[in-house]
């Protein structure tokens, strides 16, 4: 597959470059980053430069997983991530702490769902999200983006080192299921 650029009011979505590297790097040096996501951690540059000028270009070119830059401007700084492994239509993400709280990644995410479910991905019918309990940021997107949370047999997420840890799962349809943002009171309260 061939990268696609999406774009909303605020914000474009294109392929990540090595250009990007050092923001990358500084982003992926943030504390809750070991916490919460499987990014290697200590965070070398090195690992930036692979997965930008490797992974990246690979898994479009698969299929495998499309990864998206965030921006606010075409050629702009990198604001943060976002992409969706295709195997499972997962969708993951991450924002550089400095543009935490502005709404970019609601707004990146609920592109990339409508862009998914709308066609962009062959077949794919439901989008799903996961996240390690307690990742209350990433479940406020998900909800504003029209998940509903989920109760598997397993909910869990895999770790960085080959373990699992809790985690909150959702699905999200198109149309949106009318239940999705209620779904969410246990976790995010209501409304």
């Amino acid at each position: 597959m061939r990268p696609v650029d999406l774009r909303t009011p605020r914000l474009v979505l294109d392929e990540p470059t090595l250009a990007d590297a050092d923001l990358v790097t500084a982003y992926c040096q943030d504390p809750l980053f070991e916490r919460y996501l499987t990014t290697p951690w200590p965070y070398a540059r090195a690992d930036a430069e692979a997965f930008l000028g490797t992974y990246v270009p690979d898994s479009w070119a698969s299929g495998a997983e499309l990864t998206w830059a965030i921006r606010a401007s075409e050629g702009g700084a990198l604001l943060g991530m976002i992409s969706v492994r295709e195997a499972q239509h997962e969708l993951g993400y991450w924002m550089g702490a400095a543009h935490r709280g502005s709404g970019f990644m609601s707004e990146a995410a609920l592109a990339v769902a409508e862009w998914v479910l709308g066609g962009g991905i062959r077949g794919a019918r439901s989008l799903m999200w996961r996240a390690v309990e307690g990742n209350l940021a990433s479940a406020r997107v998900a909800r504003a983006v029209g998940f509903r949370r989920i109760e598997p047999t397993d909910p869990t997420v895999p770790t960085r080192d080959g373990g699992t840890l809790p985690a909150w799962h959702a699905v999200r349809t198109s149309p949106v299921d009318p239940e999705a943002h209620a779904s969410w009171a246990s976790i995010l309260g209501g409304p």
